[in-house]
């Protein structure tokens, strides 16, 4: 029971950060249009992604909170917060032909890049915890291993 208690706080934590990410930008979309033309993307890229992403993102808010679903939309948060950080990463190191806008829609206005990647990879950290119960990683490691032998020798007993 504690494991799926668990596994519906932190499911609920990224279904959280997910909902609100696209209400901020729902809520205001000539403001996420222009920031998202102001990306390093081609314009009919952008015209697309400004409503693409924040449909994904309450794709997987709804998806994360099914529990039949619950998996698949982990691979799908982890999978686009990496895309989020590689971006990020990308761009910090002048790799595109100019620095985009930080465009902090769920940071705070203004918020530096090093703290929405730090965000992110929290962020991807909590998909990967996720993953690693749901999938039961958890039994490959040592240290479960011995935690795991410790139980089953004081259940014997």
């Amino acid at each position: 029971m504690k494991k799926e208690r668990l596994l519906k706080f932190l499911t609920g934590s990224i279904a959280a950060m997910f909902a609100y990410a696209a209400i901020i930008k729902l809520s205001d979309y000539p403001k996420s249009r222009d920031e998202m033309l102001n990306q390093v993307f081609p314009a009919p890229m952008a015209e697309v992604l400004t409503w693409l992403i924040p449909a994904i993102e309450i794709l997987l808010v709804i998806s994360l909170l099914v529990p039949a679903s619950r998996k698949r939309a982990t691979w799908g948060s982890l999978l686009l917060m990496s895309a989020f950080t590689i971006y990020i990463i990308l761009a910090t190191n002048n790799v595109f032909s100019r620095t985009p806008c930080s465009c902090s829609g769920i940071l705070w206005e203004g918020a530096p890049y090093m703290a929405q990647l730090i965000f992110n990879i929290l962020f991807i950290a909590i998909s990967l915890i996720v993953l690693t119960i749901e999938n039961g990683w958890a039994k490959n490691f040592t240290w479960f291993h011995i935690k795991h032998k410790k139980q089953l020798v004081s259940n014997s007993a």
